[in-house]
C-alpha cells in the first residue's frame, strides 16, 4: 500500500496526467512527487491493483480515467480489469472519477460537484463512502444505493447530483437515466446503450462517440457531437454552437444548432421523424421542426 499526506493537490490517481499528451508536460511533470511519491508510481500502483490511501483533503480531477489503459499513452483502451483502490481520510475536490471505468474510490468526507463518471454503492469499508464506475456498474449490475435504482435494463440516477462524462465509455446495451441536468461530456467515448438526461447538458456531449444513442431533453452546450464516430444524439432544443465539429460519422437531431462543415443541417426522412419522435416522446407531425446534423 502507498500512503501519501496531501494538501489539496489535483490530478492525484489521475491516469491521463492531466492530459498529458496535449502539454507535454508543461502542466503537470509525471515525475513530481507528493509526500515522495511520484504521479507516475501512484498510477502504476493502481494498474496492478495496489492502494493508494490519502490522507488530507485532495484536489479536483482525483483519479481521472481511473483503470483505462489509455491509447494515447500506449495502451489498448480498455478497462484494467486490475485497477486497485483509492482511499481517503479527507475531503475530494470537484470531477472525482472523470471518465473512470475500474477501480474504488473511498472517501471519509466530502465530495464536491461536479462527479465525474461515478456513483456510490454499499461500502465494503466501515467510515468511508464508496464510490465505482457508472460504466462498471452498468456492465457488472453492481448494486447503487438509494434513491438511484440499477435493474436488468440500467441505471436510473435520481440523486440531483451534477456529472460531467456521465457514461462514459459505456459499451453494455443498457440505458442510464438521469433525473437531472447533466455536465460535460455525457457519453463521452460511448459505444453502445442509451442515455437519457432529462433536463440540459453542458457541451462536449456525444464527443467521440462510436455508438449507442443520448437523448437530451433540454438543451445542450456547445460542441455537441464533436469528433463523432458514430451513434446518435437527439437533442430537444438547441444543440449549441461548432455541432459536429470535426465529425467523422454519426447524427445529431435537434431544432437548432450550428454545425461545422463540412457537417451540414438535414431535412429529416420519414424513418428518421418516427425515430426523432419515439426518442424526444414528441408527434412525429411535431418532429418535423428538427433537422438532422451530419456529414
Amino acid at each position: 500500500m502507498i500512503e501519501i499526506q496531501a494538501s489539496g493537490e489535483k490530478c492525484l490517481g489521475d491516469f491521463t496526467f492531466d492530459f498529458y499528451w496535449q502539454h507535454l508536460g508543461s502542466r503537470l511533470d509525471k515525475d513530481q512527487t507528493v509526500s515522495g511519491i511520484s504521479f507516475r508510481r501512484m498510477v502504476e500502483a493502481l494498474s496492478q491493483g495496489e492502494t493508494v490511501r490519502i490522507s488530507g483533503d485532495v484536489g479536483s480531477r482525483l483519479g481521472s480515467s481511473l483503470g483505462v489503459d489509455l491509447l494515447r499513452l500506449g495502451g489498448k483502451g480498455g478497462p484494467i480489469e486490475t485497477t486497485g483502490k483509492i482511499v481517503i481520510d479527507g475531503n475530494v475536490g470537484s470531477r472525482m472519477g472523470i471518465s473512470m471505468l475500474r477501480g474504488m474510490i473511498y472517501v471519509t468526507g466530502s465530495v464536491e460537484s461536479p462527479l465525474g463518471n461515478v456513483i456510490e454503492v454499499e461500502s465494503d469499508l466501515t467510515g468511508y463512502r464508496k464510490f465505482v464506475s457508472i460504466t462498471e456498474a452498468l456492465e457488472k449490475g453492481i448494486g447503487v444505493l438509494e434513491p438511484n435504482i440499477l435493474d436488468k435494463c440500467g441505471l436510473i440516477i435520481r440523486d440531483g447530483v451534477l456529472r460531467d462524462t456521465l457514461g462514459a465509455r459505456n459499451s453494455a446495451d443498457k440505458a442510464v437515466r438521469s433525473q437531472g441536468d447533466a455536465g460535460m461530456s455525457t457519453g463521452i467515448l460511448m459505444r453502445s446503450g442509451q442515455i437519457v438526461v432529462l433536463g440540459n447538458a453542458d457541451r462536449n456531449t456525444g464527443v467521440l462517440n462510436q455508438g449507442g444513442s443520448i437523448v437530451i431533453r433540454g438543451k445542450a452546450g456547445d460542441f455537441t457531437g464533436a469528433e463523432m464516430r458514430g451513434g446518435e444524439v437527439f437533442v430537444e432544443g438547441d444543440a449549441g454552437k461548432f455541432t459536429c465539429a470535426r465529425m467523422r460519422g454519426g447524427a445529431v437531431y435537434a431544432k437548432e444548432g450550428k454545425p461545422v462543415p463540412p457537417a451540414r443541417a438535414q431535412l429529416l426522412s420519414s424513418s428518421e421523424q418516427i425515430r426523432v419522435a419515439k426518442a424526444l416522446e414528441q408527434t412525429p407531425l411535431y418532429a418535423m421542426m428538427y433537422r438532422k446534423f451530419s456529414l
